[in-house]
């Protein structure tokens, strides 16, 4: 019997076995489905995808050239894929609009430029920028994916302070630390304009006071409720508290909290003595006005004593004046353009240079990383002296009006009220505190980054800068995540 069933089976009817082929050949994929999930593969992990473009087109000048073009050459394709799986080439933002600005002056600004290999570097970082932000706000869309970068931007924050420690060329502005410049090995060179081809501290001191604010808050956040939970311990059984089979118990989670505790701890004890190192007083400053509103976000009534201390700020100011101030905050010891520190009569005569080009090429710009070239031949130094080589106007918005023009600082400073903007929607309607913390740690690192450029500048399009976009995607996906559960 069991043999006849057999044969039975074997000599179905052809009927049946036309649809058992139909079947078989629908539950197989067609080529068109398997591609479809290849892009959609691509797409989901587009960041990662990104990682071999950034060395070409940070480094432009001493990678060559088809290194560039297969750099400029992946974006393209990655947001080619982007467009096939999900029918879009991006996602919306609230800085769709400041971004477009910024890209439609960046062929006018090389139209302007006098010179196009210096100009070159700066417009693919900018594009790895741009690109970096759009790859994060397309991939980062969930809880998880925010904690995972929010975790990679504070590793990065260590890696930075890790390179600057063998490739800064070291001034020792205050003699108390010239001993232990002496004994950090300088192993990166020629990567930068600096005199001595490393890292300028200034820009190193511009750059970390990005991750010092984000650290400190998420630090801060993580300590209050590991506060809290241990609190709620003194409900549990003592056996529950520490049996490690008890899944989600309340020990696993507050040890999780204090391995937790220790990296954050440890990050910013890394970034913040490689800061000091820096000796950079604007970057100081900074990072001294973003401590303070990081406290005044947190506690009310540390808020009165920040409105205090403006107020008595701005009667300091307006009594003593501006140039007795910045001689004070900004004059220390022999200063020289060789060693890329100015005084603050030789600030006060590059910002007026920098607005002469603003009122002279208010709609053009002229041209990215041209400010040495063309200063020394239209705006000539007197105080600094003909043989002065300064790169930038000391000044990060007006840098960006002598790069791009007016069009291009209002597009800027548009990109800076969005970001505001939407750290104050994340702090206000979240629920999460990490969330919170994370979205004012980037608000306060954004805030010490424009103080410190207000006597200093990190250009765009500078190798620092993809940091300074990472954040601005990762407040961008913190947005779209709590949007949706405010109710």
């Amino acid at each position: 019997m069991e043999s006849k069933g057999v044969e039975g089976e074997a000599l179905s009817s052809p009927k049946e076995a036309s649809t058992s082929l139909l079947t078989r050949k629908a539950e197989k994929p067609t080529a068109r489905a398997r591609l479809k999930g290849a892009a959609n593969w691509i797409a989901e992990h587009e960041l990662w995808l990104l990682a071999p473009a950034v060395p070409p087109l940070m480094f432009p000048e001493i990678l060559p050239m088809t290194a560039v073009v297969a750099g400029l050459l992946l974006i393209l394709v990655l947001w080619c894929v982007r467009w096939a799986a999900r029918g879009h080439v991006t996602v919306h933002t609230p800085m769709d609009f400041p971004i477009l600005g910024l890209v439609v002056m960046l062929p006018v600004s090389l139209y302007a430029s006098v010179d196009l290999q210096l100009s070159f570097p700066k417009l693919t970082g900018i594009i790895l920028s741009v690109a970096t932000f759009y790859s994060i706000v397309n991939t980062v869309q969930t809880r998880k994916a925010i904690r995972l970068m929010t975790g990679l931007l504070l590793l990065s924050g260590v890696g930075v302070s890790v390179l600057s420690l063998v490739g800064t060329d070291w001034a020792a502005k205050f003699p108390t630390l010239a001993p232990v410049y002496k004994r950090l090995p300088q192993l990166i060179r020629g990567v930068t304009r600096s005199p001595g081809g490393g890292f300028h501290p200034n820009e190193v001191g511009g750059t970390l006071i990005l991750f010092i604010p984000l650290t400190l808050s998420l630090l801060l956040a993580t300590a209050r409720t590991l506060a809290e939970q241990g609190k709620l311990t003194h409900n549990q059984s003592i056996s529950d508290t520490l049996n490690p089979s008890s899944g989600a118990s309340f020990g696993s989670i507050i040890y999780s909290r204090w391995l937790l505790i220790i990296g954050l701890s440890l990050i910013l004890l890394i970034t913040v003595l490689t800061f000091v190192l820096t000796q950079s007083r604007s970057a100081f400053f900074g990072l001294g006005v973003a401590l303070i509103a990081l406290g005044a976000i947190r506690k009310h009534w540390l808020r009165l004593i920040f409105g205090l201390a403006l107020a008595i700020s701005i009667i300091i100011l307006w009594h003593l004046g501006i140039e007795r101030v910045g001689h004070f905050l900004l004059d220390v010891g022999e200063e020289t353009v060789a060693v890329g520190t100015l005084t603050f009569a030789g600030r006060m005569e590059v910002w007026q240079r920098a607005i002469y080009m603003i009122q002279d090429f208010p709609y053009t710009g002229i041209g990215f990383n041209t400010f040495d070239p063309v200063a020394n031949v239209m705006y000539p130094f007197f105080l600094i002296g003909p043989e002065a080589r300064v790169i930038h106007a000391h000044n990060n918005f007006l840098q960006v009006g002598v790069d791009l023009g007016i069009p291009g600082l209002v597009a800027y400073l548009s990109l800076l009220t969005t970001f505001t903007l939407m750290a104050w929607r994340v702090h206000r309607y979240s629920n999460d505190r990490v969330l919170q913390a994370s979205a004012v740690g980037l608000l306060c690192g954004m805030l010490a980054h424009q103080v410190y450029g207000l006597t200093d500048a990190i250009t765009l399009g500078a190798k620092p800068g993809i940091f300074l976009w990472a954040m601005m995607g990762l407040m961008v996906a913190l947005d779209a995540h709590v949007l949706p559960h405010r109710g």
